[in-house]
């Protein structure tokens, strides 16, 4: 027989289970909404005040876990502070108020001063394609540790991808600040992989919209062709070393070039005319020294006046558009094909009539006259 003291326990129990599930459920919701950002949030065109306070408590929560001492934890949410920036929707007002909730965030990263904090900054700082991201990656780029640098270089790449993608959340001198100092490295450097890394960085920076970022777009297919055409035609390294770079510069001029829609400026294709010559020239002065490989063994050569002559097509339709003069005169040569045919004699007399002193290419663009022939 129950008592009325046990009924009461039970009736206490019967309205206390619902309450305690429903405080539970709040708690849980309340952890899991900074956890978790929504699309809406992340996809905004602008950041209302609490879309701003969801962007806060996410990186209050994940930037306090990443400077914890448990290094798997850390790892883990420093992933989750990537995470909404790697969706192919995120916005710019999102990106600005994300860069502006991790500032002392970042500014604990630079007192620690040590390798893998300054890693950390630089990964985040590549995905957000923010003025502080850029501010990050130029500290890299000045880093006295080469791995640092090349990693920089990597992540100044992201950042024009980034903003390629999904639009600018920086200015146009934050972009003419990163195109400067990679190519300032690019031309000082004699490490091969740290000149690589500014090339490819450069490389994504030749699909800046020209919509928005005709000048810098620009800069960087001028930096990155005249890196690669110096790295080409010096002689601190094997021809196969020479020839990768010269390649990684070229496919990505190239790419450029064929984009729809996208404009250039005169001395961003001539630094692209000039390289795509330069890669035909340097196989030229093989054949003319008689130096060139037998047929069957000069696949390099091929390979890379192949390139060159496609790079040197493109630019110079793109030159005809931009003077609006008949694409149609611009003739696409063969000379790789010559090369595989061995008929070395018509791919020197040939080119040396497109390149040599005097030729329309080196009269239009006033290159000088034994820039290609000599």
């Amino acid at each position: 027989m129950r008592t009325e003291s046990t009924r009461r326990r039970s009736l206490t129990r019967s309205i206390m289970n619902p309450i305690l599930a429903i405080a539970l459920f709040g708690m849980t919701s309340t952890a899991m909404a900074q956890a978790t950002l929504p699309l809406s949030t992340v996809e905004a065109a602008s950041i209302n005040s609490s879309q701003q306070s969801q962007i806060s408590s996410y990186a209050s929560q994940w930037t306090e876990r990443a400077s914890g001492t448990d290094m798997q934890a850390a790892s883990r949410a420093q992933t989750k502070l990537i995470e909404p920036l790697i969706n192919a929707r995120v916005s710019i007002s999102f990106r600005r108020a994300y860069s502006d909730a991790l500032g002392s965030y970042f500014d604990e990263l630079e007192s620690n001063a040590d390798i893998s904090s300054t890693f950390t900054a630089l990964r985040i700082a590549g995905e957000l394609g923010t003025s502080r991201g850029t501010q990050i990656i130029l500290a890299g780029l000045n880093s006295d540790d080469a791995g640092t640098r090349i990693f920089a270089a990597g992540r100044a790449g992201r950042t024009f991808r980034t903003t390629a993608t999904n639009g600018p959340a920086l200015s146009a001198s934050d972009l003419t600040s990163l195109i400067q100092k990679l190519d300032s490295l690019a031309d000082s450097s004699d490490d091969q992989s740290l000149v690589s890394a500014c090339i490819q960085a450069l490389g994504y920076g030749c699909s800046l919209p020209s919509n928005d970022f005709l000048q810098a777009r620009a800069l960087c297919i001028s930096a990155m062709c005249d890196a690669a055409a110096a790295q080409l035609t010096g002689n601190g390294s094997d021809l196969e070393s020479r020839v990768r770079i010269a390649m990684l510069g070229s496919g990505a001029a190239t790419n450029s070039l064929l984009q729809v829609g996208e404009d250039s400026t005169k001395d961003g294709i001539k630094s692209a005319v000039a390289l795509g010559a330069d890669m035909i020239s340097v196989v030229l002065s093989q054949v003319i020294s008689n130096s060139m490989p037998d047929v069957d063994n000069r696949d390099l050569q091929v390979a890379l006046v192949r390139s060159g002559e496609s790079l040197l097509y493109f630019a110079l339709r793109e030159y005809a558009e931009l003077n609006r003069r008949p694409v149609g005169n611009v003739q696409q040569t063969q000379f790789a094909q010559l090369l595989e045919q061995g008929e070395d004699r018509s791919f020197r007399n040939q080119a040396a009539l497109l390149l040599g002193p005097g030729s329309p290419i080196v009269t239009e663009f006033g290159f000088a006259d034994d820039r290609f022939v000599n």
